[in-house]
């Protein structure tokens, strides 16, 4: 890893009358030149509503996402995330950096849970940042689930017999309560599916069929530190997790 200079993130409080604190960044050093990153209240005027904007020195919009934070919660909600198509796949880690941001945002917030619905598209990037898993719509759990019990992919065999043991037990006991056990269960076994993609690298052969609420927590982000830190040191970022 090439070492650059580093600089620390400018952390500011919202309003002078609350806790919430915005965390804007320079990164030094990009294949796309000097970046500035604003984290600031969404133009449409909400003051739970936030935006991310990710811009070179000339002011260009390359990328940004939208959350949602209330005063006083220690919750954060993400909306949508955006990297403008002609840099997307092409090593300038626009999401990757918008994600840390957030990250930052979670750290300075005491934010205990960071929430999103992933397009299916998205479920493998998300997923590399450490979120995980957490559906509760029983519908989309069982959508999500045929993507597991069709694949017969090698290495993969196992997984699906799982799933498609678990979509029995599914079919056969409709109590609601049930119904909430096996939600769990299928987050576990989306989780291991994901996981054993990403390790083989084969992602586009283990594609999702559907959107995934996913969550990241603070506990999974102190568990997985050194995992961060090396991305802030990465991209000349002074911070630490």
């Amino acid at each position: 890893m090439i070492k650059v200079n580093t600089v620390k993130p400018s952390i500011k409080l919202y309003r002078p009358d609350e806790t919430r604190k915005l965390c804007s960044l320079i990164i030094p050093k990009n294949k796309a030149g000097e970046l500035n990153i604003n984290v600031k209240e969404d133009i449409s005027g909400s003051d739970y509503k936030f935006i991310t904007e990710l811009k070179n020195k000339f002011n260009k919009l390359l990328g940004y996402e939208y959350f949602g934070y209330f005063n006083k919660n220690d919750y954060m909600t993400g909306l949508y995330m955006y990297v403008n198509p002609e840099y997307r796949q092409k090593q300038y880690f626009f999401g990757e950096i918008l994600r840390l941001t957030s990250i930052i945002q979670m750290l300075e917030n005491k934010i205990k849970t960071f929430s999103i619905v992933s397009k299916d598209s998205a479920i493998y990037f998300h997923a590399k940042y450490k979120f995980q898993p957490s559906v509760t719509s029983f519908s989309n759990r069982n959508k999500l689930l045929s993507t597991i019990v069709k694949d017969k992919a090698p290495g993969f065999e196992d997984l699906s017999l799982k799933g498609k043991e678990l979509a029995e037990r599914i079919k056969n006991n409709p109590s609601p309560e049930k119904q909430r056990l096996y939600c769990s269960e299928a987050n576990q076994l989306f989780n291991q599916y994901i996981n054993r993609a990403l390790l083989e690298k084969d992602i586009n052969s283990h594609k999702f069929n559907w959107v995934m609420d996913m969550t990241l927590t603070h506990e999974n982000v102190m568990k997985n530190k050194e995992f961060y830190n090396r991305l802030f040191e990465k991209h000349g970022i002074d911070y630490k997790v």
